[in-house]
């Protein structure tokens, strides 16, 4: 007998036949795609466009205006020196305050529709009626909605959300759940019948605006800020960003004016303590000036060294004509008849009394040398010397007294500058610290001076903190809905949901389908596949039969002859599998039929006693004794238990009989194999419809008499698991030569079909290939 050995089979990814399983469902996929597609169509159709409006704000890195009187002492202005201060602007920008004041100057609180059939369309600045909120009576609602019609004349009404009617008049307040309202109509624009109008709490608009109000700061744009507004309306969204920048440029002037009050207040306070101050420096100054005598203290510093170098020079000179009248006092004691000295550089009568007292006793000398001195003319100029000599005696006394005089005096000048010089350089500390303090008061107060001038004409200077570069402008292109992007997004979706969920159909799905699922998972032949039927077809192979399920039992008895051994004896074909219900009785009662014929007979036998299933296939409803009778009763003849089938006179079948209570016992006795054994040498096929493997052991006991085992699995009934467990048998040689039937496969299964495989000359009723399988044809 021949064998086929098992040898595990190396699992591969079959490209085609996953793809072939996808394009299988291509209607799915359509239906999905053109779901979504139409789905996105009536999106777009009713969905409300976002634009993107933006403006654009710059700023210095630092202003030279007088922004900050104080700026040369702090080296602070309100310019923008780097990026994190931009960055804290751009909080300023979106910070509550300012939306507060844009939501109630555009009055954004009230939100005007103008009602449509499927969708409502927002109105702005066309609206054709305005409300606006007077007083609040509930501060703590969200937003109410109210449809305003009726609208005659001044006259018209409201309905709310419980649809209660309220009569109300352009221009007359009127009294809602919230609070108290008033609308005015705007004659310039047409009125129709029917408005939405919604009233929205300040604070939800202002929440709902810091969200919404997008500030960025381009890096490749040093000190520019970007705003932009996403929203339905643009003429709406670019007068908030224009009232924006306003109020936040207003806000910066109004820092700036705080700045400036609060600086002009610091400036007048400092320049009182200043004024102060410097009368006081003043004063000690002057008082300092009076105490010590002194109008220019370098000058007359200098003065008092310059008068005692004079002084001096004076003192010295004195003392030189005093020792030169002690030398004339010692001379004029002396006789009268020496010279006196002269020309010393003394007073002038003192000189003309010493020149005349010389001359005279010249002249007496002279006289003596021709007279003695009884002469009278010697006498008398005796006599006259001798007066001479007291005037010049007291002259030197008087000179004496008054260089005396003089020098005392000299001295005391002396000492007096010298006073005077020792005191300057206390003096000139003690002056030197007062000019201080009063040069830093005078600069000190005349900077305050400069400053408050400078702050003055500050606060009359308007500057914004910020230039706007680009007032605020919309994009054309809206940014929501993308029209290509969700059509496009729709279509692929189309195709990603239904391939989602055929991925996790086949990815859960363990059943097996076709040979490939076989081949995937083990390396055990494939025979044929026997295709679906529907249950009004014939069921049975037939006499001169060219049906797809003829051809295929041909090609299973063509592919037998290569698995069967060649003996003498009747060739023995056991059809099993692992659960009920997968075809082997199908396979069993064909097979017969197909290899029964003229020149070899045929027997069928019922071996599944358990559940015995081929009398389904007999059209003779009488009941006949079978295999259980044979097994279990030594006295029942083998020919008893042959029937000739009606639909092919050289099949004969052996039907299985009464359902024993213990089939294994039965099976196992000895008896069956006898039986085969008796039945070899009559018959050129004997097929055996033997009880399912999984569910019990019966097939086991006769798997040994059968030359080739066909393994029966049926496509989207059979799972994977079957295939090791037929493995697991074949591994244990628990079955021996098995080949597996792929039994009910589909005209799709593995991507083949069977006009394909079988069809090709012998089909009835060939149908016409579509283009899809011409395309995807094996």
């Amino acid at each position: 007998m021949q064998q086929m050995e098992f040898q595990p089979k190396e699992e591969k990814f079959n490209i085609k036949k996953t793809i072939s399983k996808y394009l299988y469902k291509w209607p799915w996929f359509i239906a999905s795609v053109l779901l979504f597609v139409i789905g996105a169509y009536i999106y777009l159709r009713y969905s409300v466009p976002q634009y993107q409006s933006k403006t654009t704000l710059k700023f210095d890195k630092k202003q030279n205006d007088l922004s900050s009187a104080l700026s040369d002492l702090n080296n602070l202005g309100i310019g923008l020196g780097n990026a994190d201060e931009l960055k804290s602007e751009a909080a300023v920008v979106n910070s509550r305050p300012i939306l507060v004041q844009v939501v109630e100057n555009l009055n954004l609180n009230v939100e005007y529709f103008n009602a449509g059939e499927f969708k409502d369309s927002q109105l702005f600045t066309k609206a054709p009626i305005t409300a606006k909120i007077l007083t609040y009576t509930k501060e703590k609602f969200v937003s109410s909605t109210y449809t305003l019609t009726d609208i005659k004349g001044d006259q018209f009404t409201l309905h709310n959300q419980k649809k209660k009617e309220i009569v109300g008049k352009f221009n007359i307040p009127l009294q809602l759940d919230f609070g108290t309202v008033i609308f005015q109509r705007n004659s310039s624009v047409a009125i129709k019948s029917e408005y939405k109008v919604i009233f929205w709490n300040p604070i939800e608009k202002v929440k709902k605006l810091e969200k919404t109000v997008r500030v960025s700061l381009p890096e490749e744009k040093a000190m520019l800020m970007e705003i932009s507004l996403i929203g339905s309306l643009p003429e709406k969204s670019e007068a908030i960003l224009n009232e924006v920048t306003k109020q936040y440029n207003l806000d910066g002037q109004r820092d700036k004016n705080l700045q400036a009050q609060n600086t002009q207040e610091f400036i007048d306070k400092r320049l009182e303590v200043i004024t102060k101050d410097l009368s006081g420096v003043e004063n000690q100054k002057e008082d300092f000036q009076n105490r010590n005598h002194i109008v220019d203290l370098q000058a007359q510093a200098e003065l008092a060294l310059q008068n005692t170098s004079d002084n001096t020079k004076a003192l010295l000179l004195q003392q030189t004509q005093l020792d030169l009248l002690n030398s004339l006092t010692a001379e004029a004691s002396k006789g009268n008849s020496q010279l006196m000295p002269s020309n010393l550089g003394l007073s002038p009568s003192l000189e003309q009394s010493i020149a005349q007292y010389n001359s005279l006793l010249i002249s007496r000398n002279k006289t003596l040398k021709q007279a003695t001195n009884e002469n009278p003319a010697v006498i008398e100029m005796n006599r006259e010397i001798a007066a001479l000599k007291d005037i010049i005696r007291d002259n030197i006394r008087e000179q004496k007294v008054s260089v005396q005089a003089g020098i005392s005096q000299l001295q005391n000048q002396i000492t007096t500058s010298k006073s005077t010089i020792e005191k300057v350089p206390g003096q000139s500390k003690i002056y030197r610290g007062i000019e201080r303090q009063q040069n830093l008061k005078e600069q000190l107060f005349l900077f305050l001076l400069q400053k408050r001038e400078e702050n003055a004409i500050n606060l009359s200077v308007n500057v914004p903190k910020a230039k706007i570069v680009n007032p605020a402008f919309t994009e054309e292109i809206p940014v929501f809905p993308k029209k290509n992007i969700i059509l496009l997004g729709a279509f692929f979706l189309g195709l990603l949901i239904p391939f989602a969920i055929f991925y996790l159909l086949f990815s859960l799905d363990d059943k097996i389908y076709s040979r490939d699922d076989i081949k995937e998972r083990s390396g055990l032949g494939v025979l044929v596949d026997i295709p679906s039927l529907k249950d009004n077809e014939n069921h049975l192979v037939q006499k001169n039969d060219f049906t797809e399920l003829a051809e295929a039992f041909r090609v299973l008895v063509s592919n037998l002859k290569f698995v069967l051994p060649v003996k003498d004896s009747a060739k023995i074909i056991m059809v099993t599998s692992s659960v009920k219900g997968e075809g082997k009785t199908l396979v069993s009662v064909n097979l017969a039929l197909t290899l029964a014929n003229k020149n070899g007979r045929g027997l069928l036998i019922g071996s599944d006693i358990r559940n015995p299933q081929i009398q389904r296939y007999d059209s003779e409803p009488t009941k006949r004794k079978g295999l259980t009778e044979y097994l279990y009763d030594d006295s029942v003849n083998v020919d008893e238990l042959i029937h000739t089938s009606t639909t092919n006179p050289f099949c004969d079948v052996i039907y299985a009989g009464a359902i024993p209570p213990n089939p294994q016992e039965l099976l196992s006795n000895g008896r069956y194999q006898k039986l085969i054994e008796q039945m070899a040498s009559q018959y050129a096929y004997i097929v055996i419809d033997s009880a399912p493997l999984m569910l019990v052991s019966d097939t086991l006991s006769i798997a040994d008499t059968a030359d080739a085992t066909l393994y029966v699995v049926r496509s989207a009934v059979s799972k994977n698991i079957l295939i090791d467990f037929a493995n697991d048998l074949v591994r244990d040689s628990k079955l021996t030569n098995v080949s597996f039937v792929v039994n009910d496969v589909s005209k799709r299964a593995g991507g083949y079909g069977y006009n394909y495989s079988y069809g090709y000359g012998y089909s009835q009723t060939k149908d016409k290939k579509s283009w899809f399988k011409k395309i995807f044809k094996s």
